[in-house]
């Protein structure tokens, strides 16, 4: 084993409380790295994000968090064309990058002096070249592979203009995401069909690496042993959905439109009383409409800790047609002893058997059916439930994946 290794994290949120897929990815490494040594954080928020201060995290011994001012984007024409012609220049990197960030970051880079640097995403692009001039060692931790949940996300384009505009933007996010796998010294991918991406889109990179998403098992033990308190006021419903995501990400709002519209109506046709919750941060106008038009829908918006709303519920749902990385959400339900139903695309990267771990249903018809088998067989939902826990114990602990990424950095001293 190598000596104490200083790392430092950059991050494009507030990194503790972890809440959420992304934050609680890189609370899965920073955890990890801080069994090789002292880990700082350095965190910026985009400035459209809601500002939330955070808490230091504990042990990390230097954490440091800006936000972006939001600047005007007032171009001349000439400007215009001279952005939308340069491969570097994308609104997702520029959202995180500010000159004097910048100024800041190089300062704790001179303070810190790490070993190591691991960027959480490409928007942090724009860094880089700061941080290799530092001679720092770099892994970037690519929680999705961007111009692929780039290309899977926008919105038909009509018309010329817009056509155009968004094949260009494809085409520089896919630059930057190249060039960023290709000058730092590792790359972190979530899955095998994640790395598997990467070769098709960009070739061959001997410096690709897959971390699986992990989470801290015992953090639910609670629930799964049935010791776990229910939000106060919140009445138990013996029938009860539960679908967790940040809902300002789009395959979520699908999803959960999905949910309200199309699941929803079809099981309280059968089981007049069940109740659906929606937790997570940034619900749309349209999911707070709903939650007042319909009594079995319940918004929570953020909540700081999870567990209890996992507490009441009799099934876990992830009707995901869309998006990429690996779901947390699942491997929290499967550590906190829930059953899952879930699309093969929300299941995608977990190395996951239908019928043994989780129901996986893809249609509508099956959706709700995979629900009603759940409620209607209990012992069939203890029985998966149990196989899955037993899973995320063995290969999506925090113990066991944090062995890889202790593998993974040594390799690079």
């Amino acid at each position: 084993m190598t000596s104490s290794i200083r790392t430092l994290f950059l991050t494009g949120y507030t990194p503790y409380p972890p809440i959420g897929g992304a934050p609680l990815r890189n609370w899965q490494n920073i955890s990890a790295m801080m069994n090789l040594g002292p880990v700082a954080v350095f965190s910026i928020s985009n400035p459209f994000e809601e500002k939330r201060n955070g808490r230091h995290p504990p042990g990390v011994v230097l954490w440091s968090h800006h936000h972006t001012t939001n600047i005007s984007t007032k171009r001349s024409f000439r400007q215009k064309i001279q952005w939308w012609l340069q491969s570097r220049k994308h609104y997702l990197t520029e959202m995180l990058y500010r000159d004097f960030i910048g100024q800041e970051l190089d300062k704790i880079l001179v303070k810190f002096k790490p070993a190591l640097v691991v960027f959480a995403e490409i928007g942090l692009y724009q860094y880089l070249p700061l941080v290799k001039n530092r001679g720092c060692r770099t892994i970037l931790d690519n929680h999705n592979v961007e111009a692929s949940l780039f290309r899977e996300n926008e919105p038909s384009a009509k018309g010329v203009k817009s056509k155009l505009e968004s094949s260009i933007l494809f085409h520089k996010i896919k630059f930057i995401e190249r060039d960023f796998i290709r000058q730092v010294d590792q790359v972190w991918l979530c899955s095998d069909a994640d790395a598997c991406l990467v070769r098709n889109m960009y070739g061959k990179f001997p410096h690709i690496r897959v971390v699986p998403n992990s989470i801290n098992v015992a953090h639910y033990d609670g629930v799964q042993l049935g010791d776990c308190e229910p939000p106060a006021g919140l009445k138990q419903v013996p029938f009860t959905l539960f679908f967790a995501a940040t809902f300002g990400y789009l395959p979520n709002q699908v999803a959960a439109q999905l949910l309200i519209e199309k699941i929803l109506p079809r099981l309280q046709e059968i089981y007049p009383d069940c109740r659906l919750i929606l937790a997570g941060k940034s619900p749309t106008p349209y999911m707070l409409e709903a939650a007042k038009q319909n009594p079995g829908i319940l918004v929570t918006g953020l909540v700081q800790d999870i567990r209890p709303y996992l507490s009441t519920s009799s099934a876990v749902i992830v009707p995901l047609l869309q998006g990429s990385g690996t779901r947390l959400k699942i491997l929290e339900a499967f550590a906190a002893g829930r059953p899952v139903v879930s699309t093969t695309k929300g299941a995608e990267g977990l190395r996951v058997e239908d019928g043994k771990h989780l129901l996986i249903r893809n249609s509508i018809d099956e959706l709700v059916a995979g629900v009603c088998e759940l409620w209607a067989d209990p012992d069939l939902g203890q029985t998966l439930a149990q196989n899955a826990y037993e899973l995320v114990k063995a290969e999506y602990s925090w113990e066991s994946v944090g062995k890889r990424v202790e593998q993974d950095v040594q390799e690079l001293f």
